[in-house]
């Protein structure tokens, strides 16, 4: 602890320095960026909470790389496009705490050294044992079971009854991270309730638009509970899995010895995290691009037929393996085009560690800064005709998603930890979505809406049909 504490002084003084040296020395010196208009008394909430998409769009299309907000109670300086990226994820990337917005809530749950709401070595500590965990190659030799288990949820779904979109892909998702990771299929009911119970914790500390009575709330106190139970027996289950079978070496089996190694900085509660953490991180985000995708294809007939020649071809030779899949140059460049202009996470919170100085202004410590990491995904400069759906963006020589302006997956020390295994689950899944079922929308798709939870999330009412086309 003394080392990381040590090592926090030292980058303290290093952003406090570069500020120094960037700072002109004459008064007024303090200059703050400039601030959206909003009511008087409201600020930016409405369209906060309407659309933050499009608000921090037009926001920074208007001011620029630098610019504050308000909402009641608090105010945001957003760092935005690829100038943030770059300084986020270089020579800043020690002038941003994620204590401040999550500390209090990892607090709450017992687990305050998750590896999501905690800096320094901890953080640098857990990172180096998941980045490998969570690798595509990890799981090369996993791909045909992974496509069994989507193969067979999918022939209990593909019936032909309407079905909600947001459910079958969390289901989808949920079922195989569970199994792939934790080795232990928790119930759907079970995971909408860990889901739920995060999303309350996350509203009430973290973003502040609950109160905190709605912790003792009976729908609350039910989910914690469900929750604390389907941790405490994956992680019982996984301690037994690892003392008859030493070899058998899922994610949670090759963290564990790890975190048990430094008790000084673990407890309990962080293990239960590691547990929780694959339904929480990944689960929204990876089961909402899958919407999205989805939508699109419904929408456009000829890119649904054209993702899918390929894909009938690809997987009628059977289930491809890593290699295969990355060839798979029209479904590959489809979802990342659909992370584009659909991000899942389109911006990182965080507090100033320290004070600094950014395109000369100047944040204290302690201001609540957003990180607004896919401010560029509509820049004509970095992608041409930026609002047409284009998949040949990331084929070779144009290569679009290979700069800094692309962040679907944020940048700096925090960056997502699961992006290279996002990047095997979405073209699996949807591959063998479209090559073993017809799709139909079971909804009128013109009043289907993208609404924010606080993701953003394709509204309740999008649904589809299912019919199996594999004899």
């Amino acid at each position: 602890m003394n080392t990381s504490a040590s090592a926090q002084s030292s980058t303290s003084a290093q952003c406090a320095s570069t500020a120094a040296e960037q700072a002109t020395p004459k008064w007024p010196y303090f200059k703050r960026p400039p601030l959206v208009s909003g009511d008087p008394l409201l600020g930016s909430v409405r369209p906060m909470l309407s659309n933050p998409l499009v608000f921090l769009q037009q926001a920074y299309q208007h001011h620029g790389d630098v610019f504050r907000f308000k909402v009641p109670g608090k105010e945001f300086t957003v760092l935005g496009g690829i100038n943030a990226n770059r300084f986020v994820a270089g020579e800043g990337r020690h002038c941003f705490s994620v204590d401040g917005f999550w500390g209090e809530a990892g607090r709450h749950m017992e687990c305050p050294h998750m590896v999501t709401m905690v800096d320094g070595d901890m953080h640098r500590y857990q990172r180096a044992l998941m980045g490998p965990a969570l690798a595509q190659q990890a799981f090369k030799h996993s791909i045909v079971h992974m496509a069994d288990n989507v193969e067979s949820l999918l022939r209990k779904r593909a019936q032909g009854t309407p079905l909600a979109v947001g459910g079958l892909m969390r289901q989808l998702l949920s079922n195989q991270l569970s199994d792939l990771l934790l080795g232990r299929k928790a119930s759907y009911r079970n995971v909408e309730a860990m889901i739920y119970y995060f999303s309350a914790v996350t509203k009430v500390f973290a973003l502040g638009s609950w109160p905190r009575f709605m912790l003792s709330t009976p729908k609350v106190k039910w989910a914690r509970w469900v929750t604390n139970r389907e941790l405490q027996d994956t992680l019982q289950q996984a301690r037994v899995r690892m003392a008859a079978a030493p070899d058998q070496r899922l994610y949670l089996d090759k963290v564990l010895p790890a975190l048990d190694a430094r008790p000084d900085w673990f407890a309990d509660g962080d293990k239960l995290a590691h547990v929780l953490l694959p339904y929480v991180a990944a689960l929204d985000t990876v089961a909402a691009t899958k919407g999205f995708m989805l939508y699109q294809l419904l929408r456009d007939p000829a890119l649904y037929n054209r993702v899918r020649q390929e894909v009938d071809a690809c997987f009628a030779k059977g289930v491809p393996d890593l290699q295969g899949l990355r060839e798979l140059s029209n479904l590959n460049g489809f979802y990342r085009e659909t992370m584009r202009l659909y991000p899942a996470a389109f911006g990182i919170p965080r507090t100033a560690a320290q004070d600094f100085e950014y395109q000369g202004y100047s944040i204290k410590q302690g201001e609540k800064v957003l990180v607004f990491t896919t401010a560029d995904h509509l820049n004509p400069k970095y992608f041409p005709n930026p609002t047409v759906f284009d998949i040949e963006r990331y084929q070779s020589p144009r290569d679009e998603h290979r700069q800094a302006a692309y962040a679907p997956f944020g940048k700096g020390p925090h960056n997502c930890l699961g992006a290279s295994l996002s990047e095997l689950i979405l073209p699996l899944h949807m591959g063998l979505l479209l090559y073993l079922t017809e799709v139909e929308p079971a909804c009128d798709l013109d009043k289907v809406r993208m609404t924010f939870n606080p993701a953003p999330v394709l509204s309740k009412n999008f649904k589809v049909r299912l019919r199996w086309r594999r004899s």
